[in-house]
């Protein structure tokens, strides 16, 4: 998009010789047509209307050849262990909260210790408990192998931060380790726990390159996710692929998240792809239905209220216009309300304005930017506390009243700012 052309001819050649190239590069594995449509069933652009518009599939052999070597790794059963003893001892004792492993979570616990796999999995649909399970196997697992052999890895910055602080163990975001490892030689130890968090968000080079790693040193790599929840963003779909070629992956079944009955069996048909869920969410009003900007309207009508009753409340939607435009939104009214003050502001890159009181969103990991633990990363949300005649900002923390406080440099703010009313989903 940053290129400019004499002519839209001139930018479709170029175009189609890019794709020519990145199709001659690749494999295709959506098989090719080996008949001929009549007319009446072909689209403007000649393809045929019993396929899917722009639904052909490619991949490459460096993929796939990652694949193989991750079920390889999957199959193998050479890596560390704990006794099933400790395990049973470890599922029968309440973690420092008070809470008590259940059934499916106890027999996953067991299911992954004893294994030996060198690459594990533990899969979780939403508010299963996966944190309380992953919590017992650190106990058990620091039982036999020591204080600090149980490390955390996540895909981004922000879900790594929430591992350590839900399991405290050392974590860090996977592109930091693999840059940690290649500047510093940073790797594994025999004996130790990989737990992988976010698994399915993980790309396929990335996990290849951990497990690999992993496997050297006598390490094991646990995976932890659900396949039914967002993929990654690169190319991924190996924690679903390591899920289903096996008739034993440990699950846990049970939710805890939800209030009701009702709630628990339609999340668990929503990820199954079960149309008549959709019918109980609206029996229990929990649709509403309508023309784009209407519904737009009525999200953040909704969210307005939430936030006025003092309810926590995300404005959730699917494209990166829809959140520009309600985060300017917002911000008018929190001008109006007085909440933001718009005395100085300072633009940013996607045509917003931030000011004083305003919330905000960091989408770049910067580890210089810091105040003690606290330090800048991608996803994590702020309040603006000054905007400064040099184009620099200082922030808090969302919802602390007072410490955390960072100065974002005027060339980050440019860049890497954004308003934090609304967020798309992968990033909420």
């Amino acid at each position: 998009m940053g290129w400019r052309f004499a002519s839209i001819q001139d930018r479709e050649a170029i175009t189609g010789l890019v794709v020519d190239a990145a199709e001659h590069a690749s494999l295709r594995l959506t098989p090719p047509e080996l008949a001929s449509s009549p007319l009446q069933f072909r689209r403007v652009d000649g393809t045929s209307r019993f396929r899917p518009h722009a639904s052909t599939l490619f991949s490459s052999e460096v993929l796939l050849a990652a694949e193989d070597r991750l079920l390889a790794r999957a199959a193998a059963t050479a890596g560390p262990v704990v006794s099933l003893e400790t395990v049973e001892r470890i599922a029968r004792k309440p973690d420092a909260r008070g809470r008590v492993l259940g059934e499916d979570q106890a027999a996953a616990l067991a299911a992954i210790a004893v294994s030996g796999r060198v690459v594990d999995v533990l899969v979780g649909p939403a508010g299963a408990g996966k944190t309380t399970a992953m919590n017992g196997l650190r106990r058990a697992w620091e039982k036999e192998h020591g204080t600090g052999s149980v490390i955390g890895l996540a895909p981004s910055a922000v879900a790594a931060q929430v591992l350590a602080d839900d399991l405290g163990i050392a974590t860090e975001n996977t592109a930091k380790w693999w840059q940690n490892h290649i500047m510093y030689g940073a790797t594994f130890t025999a004996g130790q726990l990989l737990i992988i968090d976010e698994a399915s968000l993980a790309g396929t080079i990335s996990l290849d390159r951990l497990t690999h790693e992993a496997e050297k040193t006598g390490a094991k790599v646990l995976l932890v996710g659900d396949w039914g929840q967002l993929q990654s963003p690169g190319a991924g779909g190996s924690f679903a692929m390591l899920v289903h070629a096996r008739d034993d992956a440990p699950e846990l079944t049970d939710l805890h998240r939800f209030t009701n009955e009702w709630e628990k069996t339609t999340s668990l048909q929503l990820r199954h792809g079960r149309a008549d869920a959709i019918d109980t969410l609206i029996e229990h009003g929990r649709i509403t239905g309508g023309d784009e900007e209407a519904m737009i309207d009525a999200a953040y009508t909704a969210w307005r209220a939430d936030l006025a009753a003092g309810r926590a409340s995300i404005l959730v939607t699917e494209t990166q216009a829809t959140v520009t435009e309600l985060n300017a939104r917002a911000r008018a009214d929190r001008i109006i309300d007085g909440t933001v003050n718009p005395t100085r502001e300072l633009a940013l890159h996607d045509g917003t304005a931030v000011s004083e009181g305003d919330l905000v969103i960091t989408r770049e990991n910067d580890r210089r930017l810091r105040n003690g633990r606290t330090w800048v990363r991608n996803g994590s949300r702020w309040i603006v506390t000054e905007v400064r005649e040099d184009g620099s900002v200082s922030i808090r923390p969302a919802g602390r009243r007072f410490g955390g406080g960072i100065v974002l440099p005027a060339d980050y703010v440019a860049d890497h700012l954004e308003l934090g009313y609304a967020i798309t989903a992968p990033r909420a």
